[in-house]
């Protein structure tokens, strides 16, 4: 199940949790997941609608669909991070 996201080795998950969650969150969930396929799926239906780039890149329906996928996602890419984070948690406690 892990697979799907980075894997850490035990010294790794130590600097890694030292960061915080919150900061795992925002790189995994939001930077790593949220922002990236917003954009990509914005893009694509813009693409897929036939209109003029780049002028319809900074139209407010373009700008609204790129807000609300880039939401979307980020809070999908937080629950997927916050699984992987609860899901490492319990594996390195039971190393300890």
């Amino acid at each position: 199940m892990l697979s799907a996201m980075q894997s850490f080795q035990a010294n790794e998950w130590s600097s890694v949790r030292a960061r915080g969650k919150n900061a795992f969150l925002l790189r995994y969930g939001v930077v790593g997941r949220g922002l990236p396929l917003g954009v990509l799926c914005a893009v694509a239906i813009e693409a897929a609608l036939g209109t003029a780039f780049p002028d319809t890149l900074w139209s407010p329906p373009f700008l609204l669909r790129l807000a609300s996928l880039v939401a979307v996602f980020s809070v999908s890419g937080c629950m997927r991070a916050n699984l992987t984070w609860n899901l490492h948690e319990k594996r390195h406690a039971s190393r300890a």
